[in-house]
């Protein structure tokens, strides 16, 4: 017990623990001032916005795009143009494919989660 007491008296101890304190007080400040911003934006956000946003139509609309996109793959008519759209979408930009997965993904991903919680 003697011992463990002389080495908090140890200045390098001594250092160490003031640092790794002063990091604790550091990440608690830091973590007040993000929940009181946070709880400061959730005041902005208008009941009107979040009940717009119930009835959006937007992924209805997707859903309807998608669809007759994957049924022009088995119309013979336009099977060709279906194709040669594949074609050119092999060399799209990979920043092309990544903002058609956020769309999607925002979409579907939140709102089909959210009406999911609802039930």
């Amino acid at each position: 017990m003697i011992q463990f007491l002389s080495l908090l008296k140890n200045p390098l101890v001594k250092m160490g623990i003031n640092k790794i304190s002063s990091h604790f007080q550091h990440k608690a400040e830091k973590t007040k001032i993000i929940r009181a911003a946070e709880i400061e934006a959730a005041k902005t956000i208008s009941v009107e916005q979040i009940k717009q946003q119930e009835n959006s139509l937007k992924d209805e609309w997707l859903v309807l795009f998608f669809t007759i996109l994957m049924a022009c793959h088995f119309i013979p008519y336009t099977q060709n143009a279906m194709q040669r759209g594949w074609e050119i979408l092999e060399y799209a930009d990979p920043m092309f494919w990544y903002i058609i997965l956020t769309i999607v993904g925002a979409s579907f991903g939140v709102t089909t989660m959210n009406k999911m919680k609802k039930k």
